[in-house]
């Protein structure tokens, strides 16, 4: 009964770990909107629409290319892009430019940072 306890403790300290790193490794790459900002003015920035392009066309962050994630060639779409250098991205809200950037580093990206928010947050900061 005594080694269930401690087997129990261990367990609860490890996945306590886990999620502790995975919390920060997600913060470390979620810019909010000023951080992103200051990040986008550098030069010859890789920067990342990766909503449809009616949501492109109806307004995007200057200078943003569209690679359109919901796109079956959306890897293909990327061959364009440095792996080594940052790349930012957005979508509408944070979920796709989530999903992206985990497809991203899958394939080799290094750096892939993420608008927090989204578009619609960015929009909405700037008015």
């Amino acid at each position: 009964m005594k080694n269930l306890n401690v087997l129990t403790l261990v367990l609860i300290a490890l996945l306590t770990f886990s999620f502790t790193a995975y919390s920060q490794e997600k913060a470390a790459h979620l810019l909010n909107n000023t951080s992103f900002q200051k990040e986008i003015e550098k030069t010859e920035v890789q920067l990342i629409d990766v909503r449809t392009p009616k949501e492109y066309a109806e307004g995007t962050i200057e200078y943003a290319k569209n690679i359109d994630f919901l796109n079956e060639n959306f890897l293909e779409q990327t061959k364009t892009l440095s792996k080594d250098k940052p790349v930012y991205i957005f979508c509408k809200s944070g979920k796709r430019s989530e999903k992206a950037r985990n497809t991203l580093l899958e394939n080799g990206f290094k750096q892939v940072y993420e608008l927090d928010g989204g578009y619609t947050k960015w929009i909405e900061v700037k008015k």
